[in-house]
C-alpha cells in the first residue's frame, strides 16, 4: 500500500510539473495572439489593396474599350502599334495581378485551414 502511495505522489508531482510547463506554453501562445491579430489586420489591408488593383485594372480595360469603340465610330486612325502597346501593357499587368492573386489565395486557404483546425481542437472537450 505504501509503495502505491509513493508512486501516486510521484505521479502527482510529475503531473503538476506538466501543468506548470503547459501554463508557460499557453501564456506564451496568449502573448503571441497580439502578433496574430496584427498579421490578420495586415492581411485584410493587403486584400483591400489587391481588390483596388483589380478594380483599377478593370477600369483601365473599360477605358481602353471605349477608346477603341470611339476610334471605330469616328474613323480615327490611331496606329495599331499604339493599341498593341497598350494591350501588351494591360496583358502584363493582368498576369502580375493573376500571379499575386494565386499567391494570396494559396496563403489565405492555408492560414484559414490552420486557424479552423486550431479552433476545432479548442472546441473539442478536453
Amino acid at each position: 500500500m505504501h509503495e502505491q502511495h509513493v508512486k501516486w505522489q510521484h505521479d502527482h508531482e510529475a503531473w503538476l510539473g506538466d501543468i506548470d510547463e503547459w501554463k508557460k506554453e499557453l501564456n506564451l501562445a496568449f502573448a503571441d495572439l497580439s502578433e496574430v491579430k496584427i498579421a490578420i489586420r495586415d492581411s485584410l489591408d493587403a486584400l483591400e489593396s489587391h481588390a483596388n488593383t483589380i478594380v483599377e485594372s478593370q477600369q483601365a480595360i473599360t477605358a481602353q474599350e471605349h477608346v477603341i469603340s470611339e476610334m471605330i465610330r469616328t474613323g480615327e486612325s490611331k496606329t495599331r502599334e499604339d493599341l498593341e502597346a497598350t494591350h501588351a501593357q494591360h496583358n502584363a499587368e493582368h498576369e502580375q495581378i493573376n500571379e499575386a492573386h494565386q499567391r494570396i489565395k494559396k496563403h489565405h486557404h492555408s492560414v484559414i485551414a490552420e486557424f479552423a483546425r486550431l479552433l476545432k481542437k479548442y472546441r473539442e472537450a478536453v
